[in-house]
C-alpha cells in the first residue's frame, strides 16, 4: 500500500476479491496433474520416490470423505450452510475437505498459474493472495476495473471456478481495506469488529457450557485453544483494551476455576492444579 502509492503522496486503488466456494470447487484431475507436473520437473531435487509420492498424492486427493463417514451430532446443526461450504453437494470430481493439512497446500499449487497470470500478465505489481482471498493494488481505478471482468474470465476458463459476486470491493487506499480478520490502513492497522465479535460469541458459548456442568479435560481444552485462536490473532494489532475487556467483562468467573491468563491477555492457559481433575 505505502509502495504503490509513493508513501501516501499519490491516490491509489485497492481490488480485493473472493472466490466463492473456493475448496469445494476444485477438481481432482486438475490439481493431481498440476501436482504431477511440477513435481516431475523438479525430480532430480526430490529426495524420495516420485513413483510412491505420487501415488500417495493421487489417493489423497482422490479419497471421498463423504463415503461411509460418521456425522456427529444433529443435520440440523447445518441449516443456513451453503451448499458451496458442503462436500454434500460438490460436482462429481471436485472438492477438498477443508481439515486437512494437505488441502491447504493443495489450494495454493491449484491457483498458482493464475498468480503468475495476475503479475505477469495484467502487470499487477502489488498483489497478494491468501488462499481464495486476494487483493490487487494499482493507481489507475478503471484498470482494476477492466481486472475484475479478465480475472473472472481467467478462472472460470482456466480454472472452473466463479468469481464471488457479492465479495468485490473497490476503494482508494486511504480508506483502508478489510482483510483477514484486520483492518489495515495507511498509518495504522486494527482488528475488525467481525473478529471481535465472533469471539465474543465463543466466550458466550463457553459460559453457557460452564454454567451447566463441572468441564471436562476435553472442554477446558477446547475452551483455551478457542481463546487462544483469538487472542493470537488480536496480539497482531493493538488491542490490549479490546482483549481485557472481553475477558475481564464477559467471560465467566466460573472459568476462572480452571484457567488463568498472563499478564498481557496474550494467551490463556489451564491452571496446573486442574489438570487431573
Amino acid at each position: 500500500m505505502r509502495s504503490v502509492s509513493h508513501n501516501y503522496q499519490r491516490e491509489a486503488y485497492i481490488l480485493k476479491l473472493d472466490i466463492q466456494g473456493y475448496f469445494m470447487a476444485i477438481r481432482h484431475e486438475q490439481l493431481y496433474d498440476k501436482i504431477r507436473d511440477f513435481l516431475s520437473q523438479h525430480r532430480d531435487k526430490l529426495s524420495c520416490d516420485l513413483h510412491l509420492l505420487l501415488e500417495l498424492i493421487h489417493k489423497t486427493i482422490h479419497a471421498d470423505p463423504v463415503s461411509n463417514c460418521i456425522i456427529k451430532g444433529k443435520r440440523s446443526d447445518w441449516d443456513g450452510l451453503p451448499p458451496t461450504k458442503s462436500l454434500f453437494h460438490t460436482q462429481p470430481g471436485c472438492g477438498l475437505p477443508i481439515g486437512n493439512l494437505t488441502s491447504q497446500l493443495f489450494a495454493n499449487i491449484y491457483l498458482n498459474d493464475f498468480d503468475h497470470y495476475v503479475k505477469r500478465d495484467l502487470g499487477i505489481r502489488h498483489y497478494g493472495r491468501y488462499v481464495d482471498d486476494f487483493i490487487l493494488m494499482h493507481p489507475d481505478n478503471d484498470y482494476l476495473k477492466h481486472c475484475i471482468h479478465v480475472t473472472r474470465s481467467y478462472l472460470k476458463e482456466k480454472l472452473h471456478l466463479t468469481l464471488h459476486s457479492g465479495k468485490i470491493y473497490l476503494q482508494p487506499i486511504s480508506k483502508g481495506v478489510h482483510y483477514l480478520g484486520a483492518v489495515l490502513k495507511p498509518h495504522r492497522n486494527y482488528i475488525a469488529s467481525r473478529t471481535m465479535g465472533n469471539m465474543f460469541e465463543s466466550i458466550r458459548y463457553f459460559n453457557m457450557l460452564v454454567d451447566s456442568h463441572v468441564p471436562d479435560l476435553n472442554e477446558r481444552a477446547a475452551f483455551i485453544q478457542s481463546m487462544n485462536s483469538y487472542l493470537g490473532i488480536m496480539g497482531h494489532y493493538r488491542s490490549f483494551r479490546k482483549r481485557k475487556l472481553l475477558i475481564d467483562r464477559y467471560m465467566s468467573n466460573k472459568w476462572w476455576v480452571y484457567v488463568r491468563n498472563d499478564d498481557h491477555y496474550s494467551k490463556c492457559m489451564l491452571r496446573p492444579e486442574c489438570v487431573l481433575k
